[in-house]
């Protein structure tokens, strides 16, 4: 039996981060920002109560022209205001800067894939698998690469580890407002990448004793990435496949975070059943996934290139209760997480008596 719910009500500052989409509509928005940040006038701006046009040229190090076009398109992006005493960055903006670990990652990611869109929009169209033959962007995502320990594959690895860490940072604290973890003692997160997910619910939750399972060379690369929190040694690496090799039991909690999608159903289908196994009697499975996407009459911004690469992955929520149901999980609950593009939430019980 499943039920399904979305919540009515929001805690402003966990889902406060969605605004630096806000800045991020369009090519020239974007790059505009990206080179305020660059050259440093996104940290004047702020170190000064106003500036004048004069000053942000000499700053810059520009030609009248240079400084008038990126003025006027952070103003046109409400990035900056102007007022009777100068200029300054608007109180919209100030807020974005919060999350400005997610801004520069959200804009490094974008810059990576909008060459593959413009150049292969065609063949994304009309033959997918061209499209990742030809694309570059696939390329750094090579899961190939994570099973050898070379200095090139931590690299490229490193690189890709740091955006999905950039966004899971916050979607973690989301996830958290619509289930409690805090009746868990162990949790596995299979495919857990960085850590990240952990160590934002770990804060939370300092009774909570977490391991991720991953490929090697991520392994490697979270383990280096969490040992400056102190939540480090609470959190535990295991370098497998998840597939194949043996997994560690007796978890109260299991999640799949950002991860299922990747995969066809029948592997999904057998990350579920073996999923099953590392549970307690009683445990619980929880998946937190992006939604497919929805193509209806709104625009998709540019913000939104780097989810488009995963058009023909998302799946929906139906898929997974049904394999939930099929692996003789109870309880199955979904809720919708609207986010910058729609999440689901599902929790799922091993039986008492299994």
């Amino acid at each position: 039996m499943c039920s399904l719910s979305c919540a009515s009500s929001r805690v402003d500052d966990v889902y406060e981060y969605l605004c630096v989409d806000d800045f991020l509509h369009t090519f020239m928005d974007t790059q505009s920002l990206k080179c305020a940040l660059e050259m440093g006038l996104i940290d004047y701006l702020s170190e000064q109560t106003t500036a004048t046009k004069a000053g942000i040229q000499k700053h810059l190090c520009s030609d009248h022209a240079g400084a008038e076009l990126l003025i006027n398109t952070l103003l046109a992006n409400k990035v900056v205001d102007n007022n009777k005493q100068g200029l300054q960055l608007s109180p919209q903006f100030i807020i974005a800067l919060r999350y400005r670990d997610l801004l520069e990652a959200k804009i490094e990611f974008i810059d990576l894939i909008a060459p593959d869109v413009a150049n292969l929009m065609t063949p994304f169209i009309q033959d997918p698998g061209s499209f990742m033959r030809d694309s570059s962007i696939f390329d750094l995502f090579g899961y190939q690469r994570c099973f050898e320990s070379t200095e090139e594959n931590v690299r490229l690895t490193k690189r890709w580890m740091h955006f999905t860490s950039a966004y899971t940072k916050y979607e973690a604290r989301v996830c958290m407002e619509f289930h409690d973890f805090s009746s868990y003692h162990k949790m596995l997160d299979i495919g857990g990448n960085s850590g990240e997910f952990l160590v934002q619910i770990c804060k939370q939750h300092p009774i909570l004793q977490g391991t991720v399972v991953d490929l090697p060379v991520v392994c490697y690369i979270g383990q280096e990435r969490v040992s400056s929190e102190t939540e480090a040694n609470r959190i535990e690496f295991i370098k497998c496949n998840a597939l194949i090799d043996p997994l560690p039991k007796n978890f109260d909690v299991l999640s799949f975070k950002s991860f299922l999608h990747d995969w066809p159903e029948q592997a999904v289908e057998d990350f579920i059943n073996r999923a099953s196994q590392c549970l307690k009697p009683g445990g619980t499975l929880l998946i937190f996934e992006r939604a497919a996407i929805q193509l209806d009459s709104n625009k998709i911004l540019y913000s939104m290139l780097p989810m488009l690469l995963f058009l023909r992955s998302f799946k929906k929520p139906e898929l997974y209760t049904a394999l939930l149901t099929n692996a003789g999980f109870e309880q199955i609950s979904v809720q919708q997480v609207n986010l910058e593009m729609p999440f689901f939430l599902i929790t799922a019980k091993k039986p008492l008596l299994f």
